[in-house]
């Protein structure tokens, strides 16, 4: 019983060396890398739409207030501004809109790995 113990325990042994080889390692956690390069990606690419977004509005704000300094009159001042407010209204639902659609992208490559890793292992438990 006593050599029983032994030979498990050294095949126990075996098995936790053999895991924590470095290769097993990175492969193991490469899913974990995957889905943090690519919300990496999404989010670089939201900060730089909304950098963009930023500076455009700052642009027709500027354009807005010499317009506004212009007017000789109320309706006049009102029109220039209510064509601002629509032009802010457009970019920031086109910016959702992107955002949206970077999501789902994300949302379906995060669900596809998830899927191949949840098969590869399954075929590992099998064997």
């Amino acid at each position: 019983m006593f050599d029983q113990l032994l030979k498990q325990n050294e095949a126990m042994m075996k098995s936790m060396q053999s895991m924590m080889d470095m290769n097993a390692f990175e492969e193991a956690t490469k899913p974990m890398a995957t889905l943090l390069e690519m919300q990496r990606s999404m989010l670089e690419t939201m900060a730089e739409q909304q950098t963009a977004l930023t500076t455009e509005l700052m642009s027709d704000c500027l354009d807005e207030a010499r317009a506004v300094c212009q007017c000789e009159s109320m309706p006049e001042m009102m029109e220039i501004h209510k064509k601002y407010l629509s032009k802010y209204q457009e970019k920031m639902a086109e910016l959702a809109k992107q955002n949206a659609q970077s999501m789902t992208q994300m949302s379906e490559e995060t669900l596809g790995l998830i899927k191949k890793n949840t098969e590869a292992m399954a075929k590992s438990f099998k064997k």
